[in-house]
């Protein structure tokens, strides 16, 4: 191999492995916010690839050469960089639909505000909950936790892999797993909300002259924000908890995509 082929090889090589890094950075939760600046990403991304380049290039096949087949493998880099970032970042979609359930039952469903970190609209309880998982997963080294499963990645799933197999029996019942755990996150506050419900109803058809409706939704505030405050201690070991199984999703995708 000529210096100008060496030289071509490394260069291909390099931004194969940026594109992965990429695509996780793009998605993932903590790196992809918006509040991070777009110099900072990418320097994170050339900074990871940079790293990862001697490991990587020490077990890489031969690389293709037409342009066609070199612009198919920087897609399937990407894709596989985003997947990973996804199943990541469902971390913030569980947390987002705990919170909506809960503001539902609360009566603060018409109070969305804009999320600062990732820039669209939010349940106000699950802003304040995916801002407390943010600052966690930061506290627990999540963010090592996510770089470490993307160069695990490339022992499951080189660059230029043979095939990919199809995960989309994994994605579906992935995707039902997040509505389970949205649910049961929300169950404390949702679950007393509704049974209280169940009582002002009761009350309601009780004493017909009582208008239960002039207390019922400032009681109703209350009593979730209580619930939601009693249930706060347990919060830091649900996250660790979601976190550890989107960590098992990622290394479940892995191991099934590379068969």
């Amino acid at each position: 191999m000529g210096l100008a082929e060496l030289l071509q090889w490394n260069i291909l090589l390099f931004f194969l492995i940026f594109s992965r890094w990429a695509g996780m950075v793009m998605l993932a939760p903590v790196f992809g916010a918006r509040g991070v600046p777009a110099p900072v990403k990418l320097g994170l991304v050339v900074g990871l690839s940079a790293v990862l380049y001697p490991l990587v290039s020490a077990s890489v096949p031969e690389l293709p050469q037409s342009i066609l087949p070199v612009v198919a493998l920087i897609i399937k880099e990407t894709v596989v960089g985003l997947a990973i970032g996804y199943i990541v970042s469902l971390i913030t979609a569980i947390m987002q639909g705990a919170g909506e359930l809960m503001d539902f039952q609360m009566g603060f469903i018409m109070g969305n505000t804009i999320d600062p970190i990732y820039g669209m609209q939010s349940p106000l309880t699950g802003n304040f909950i995916m801002v407390l998982a943010t600052m966690l997963l930061l506290a627990m080294d999540g963010h090592h936790y996510m770089i470490a499963a993307m160069v695990k990645s490339y022992q499951f799933i080189p660059i230029n892999p043979p095939a990919l197999a199809d995960g989309t029996a994994f994605y579906i019942g992935m995707t039902a797993q997040v509505f389970a755990l949205s649910i049961q996150i929300s169950m404390p506050v949702y679950g007393a909300l509704f049974l209280a419900n169940i009582g002002v109803g009761l009350l309601a058809k009780t004493v017909p002259q009582l208008n239960i409706f002039h207390v019922l939704f400032p009681v109703k505030i209350i009593f979730g924000l209580v619930i939601f405050y009693l249930a706060l201690p347990f919060f830091g070991n649900t996250v660790a908890q979601i976190f550890d199984t989107a960590m098992e999703w990622v290394f479940q995708f892995l191991r099934g995509w590379s068969q």
